[in-house]
């Protein structure tokens, strides 16, 4: 769902769901924010640690919220809840400013990475988007085009070639915020992307590409 990242959710509608957030205490609603920038569906371990509350307060706060009917559980995945709408995320979401979104984006790269180190590469889109919007430190965006890189080769692996185009352009957008001369670097992604965008049968864009 990208343009669920991009698009900001109709005032009206946002007035509707802001009238149901506005009935949750303080505690529930400031988890429910942090939960939205995880994504539709969210993982209650990588939650618990961004918002700094144990597993019994954490526990309580969602409950409230799913007596809202506001979240649930997700089924076949325990310890994983979601969103019942995806306009209730994006309307958390949207009232984050930015400087808050992109700290909190690295926030939740960085637990991620700690939680799942041992098993990392079933993360690496995530950590892609993660670390992709947390802003343009030097840092960051390195770990940004690395992970989306080596998703993208992993999709490549996968024959999903259209996930694979998507991770190599995101991978090109974390490059311009990179420090030195990445033009070696971009040689590379941009071979790899027409490459991809080849074999997805896009030979228009995967010519441009090359080019």
């Amino acid at each position: 769902d990208a343009a669920a990242w991009s698009l900001s959710v109709p005032r009206g509608v946002r007035d509707v769901i802001g009238r149901r957030l506005s009935r949750l205490s303080k505690e529930s609603g400031r988890a429910l924010s942090l939960a939205s920038v995880l994504g539709r569906e969210f993982e209650l371990e990588t939650l618990e640690r961004l918002s700094g509350l144990s597993t019994e307060e954490l526990g309580e706060v969602l409950d409230e919220a799913a007596a809202a009917r506001l979240v649930a559980e997700t089924p076949g995945a325990p310890g994983r809840l979601r969103f019942t709408h995806v306009l209730i995320r994006d309307t958390l979401y949207d009232e984050l400013t930015p400087v808050h979104r992109a700290r909190l984006h690295r926030r939740a790269g960085e637990i991620i990475e700690d939680l799942h180190r041992s098993h990392i590469d079933a993360r690496l889109p995530e950590l892609a988007h993660h670390f992709g919007r947390a802003g343009p430190a030097t840092e960051v965006a390195g770990r940004a085009v690395d992970y989306a890189r080596r998703a993208a080769e992993a999709a490549l692996r996968s024959l999903a070639y259209e996930e694979a185009v998507r991770l190599f352009r995101m991978a090109l957008e974390g490059l311009e915020a990179s420090e030195g001369d990445p033009a070696a670097a971009r040689c590379e992604l941009l071979l790899a992307l027409a490459d991809a965008q080849a074999r997805a049968g896009d030979l228009p864009g995967a010519k441009e590409s090359y080019l």
